[in-house]
């Protein structure tokens, strides 16, 4: 700071010397007019320099301040440079910090990775029990907390019960394959009562087939064919009220039951009223069957028979002229529901060349996806279009009308069939 007289005698400085040939004319001449000037000036060496330049026209004075551009800068450099090794110190402990943080964090989580990966290639079912399983969730952090703890306790819990889930389920499949085993060696039993389907007795003017179809591995529906001791064919099909095995067992003592009594000699009715008796007198599950027991004569083509509730059998003629005809009549109630049930003989005649399906309630009621059933209107017209058909393509074209109306509708109920004919015999 300095006053310099217009002349350039220096009155009075402090600092460094300043003389007025460092003063531009021109800024002279300006606060000579009275204007003050403050600006930046360039040294002779490149010195950077702010000042301040004012007149004082009664003493003719020039009043200067001048300081180096560095000696303002020096110190925020300084402060900067501080603050900026400060900064950076801070940053990189903060970025330490943040890393073994971090890393404390992770290490659960790349635990559990861990344990997640061995947990999907691990055989649950190898049966290595309770100590495998905790093997695959030793060390986590089940203790702590925070979130990863309850993450980590989440998994733990999640692995134990898959494994008591697991170790369940193959239980339960051998369980359930053990059954499967045990109701394909009684389907086998089942149809091993029951005679072949094509192993009708051979008789002259007689020729027969059956069919049947379990809903399920074993079934209630039964039928039979065999020789009478007087040398009639005995026809029967029945339906049990169940299926399943309690509905097999029934339907295996009502054969067994069926054959005794007509190896007895005692007629269809009486028969009926016997086995109803055997089956009623100790049936605490109330089970029932209708049954259709028959027997024919080829010779004269009449069939003696007892109905319990059975569908009605059709009786079809060779002459498309002759409408399908079915045997309404009923000879009693269901069979094995109550003691004391009386059954008539019922009689019906069959022409050379007719013949007569029986069937159970499989297939009148089978159902398609909207629940219709197939009703034994739909029978007689099929039987209609079968008339000079075998006993075997009778029941296949039968089955094949009942599946084409099924669609894919599941079997809802065993299906079984019979039909015998009384063929044209030649004379000699």
């Amino acid at each position: 700071v300095a006053v310099l007289s217009s002349d350039g005698t220096e009155i009075a400085s402090k600092g460094l010397p300043i003389t007025i040939d460092r003063i531009p004319e021109k800024a002279r001449k300006k606060v000579r007019q009275g204007e003050q000037l403050t600006g930046e000036h360039t040294g002779p060496q490149g010195n950077e320099f702010l000042y301040h330049l004012a007149y004082f026209k009664a003493m003719d004075w020039y009043i200067v301040a001048i300081v180096a551009k560095d000696t303002i800068y020096a110190p925020a450099l300084t402060l900067i440079q501080h603050v900026s090794l400060v900064a950076g110190s801070l940053l990189v402990v903060s970025l330490l910090i943040t890393f073994l943080l971090a890393a404390h964090a992770i290490r659960p989580l790349r635990l559990l990775t861990q344990k997640a990966q061995a947990l999907a290639v691990e055989d649950f079912s190898s049966g290595r029990g309770v100590g495998f399983t905790e093997s695959l969730v030793a060390g986590l952090p089940v203790g702590q907390k925070d979130e990863v703890g309850q993450l980590a306790g989440a998994f733990a819990h999640m692995v134990r019960a898959l494994d008591e889930n697991i170790r369940h389920l193959v239980e339960t499949l051998a369980v359930r394959q053990r059954m499967e085993g045990e109701l394909n060696a009684a389907h086998d039993i089942q149809m091993g009562i029951l005679p072949p389907p094509d192993s009708a007795p051979e008789a002259e003017g007689y020729h027969a087939a059956a069919f049947l179809e379990p809903a399920k591995e074993v079934g209630g529906d039964l039928y039979d064919f065999f020789a009478a001791p007087d040398g009639r064919q005995a026809i029967v099909i029945g339906d049990v009220s169940d299926k399943g095995v309690s509905a097999a067992l029934f339907m295996s003592m009502t054969v067994t039951l069926v054959r005794y009594a007509l190896a007895d000699g005692l007629s269809c009715a009486e028969a009926m009223r016997r086995i109803n008796e055997r089956l009623a007198e100790n049936n605490p599950s109330c089970m029932f069957v209708t049954l259709f027991i028959g027997l024919f004569d080829p010779h004269t083509g009449r069939l003696d028979y007892a109905s319990g509730a059975h569908c009605p059998p059709f009786v079809v003629n060779s002459d498309a002229a002759v409408p399908v005809r079915a045997l309404t009549d009923v000879s009693g109630p269901l069979v094995g529901a109550m003691e004391g049930m009386d059954y008539e003989d019922c009689h019906a005649e069959l022409a050379p060349g007719e013949y007569c399906l029986l069937y159970t309630d499989g297939v009148s009621e089978a159902m398609d996806e909207n629940k219709a059933l197939f009703t034994e209107g739909r029978i007689v017209e099929v039987l209609d279009g079968l008339r000079d058909a075998s006993p075997e393509d009778v029941l296949k074209g039968v089955m094949k009308a009942v599946k084409r109306h099924r669609g894919s509708a599941p079997q809802s109920d065993d299906i079984t069939m019979l039909c015998f004919r009384r063929t044209v015999t030649q004379k000699a």
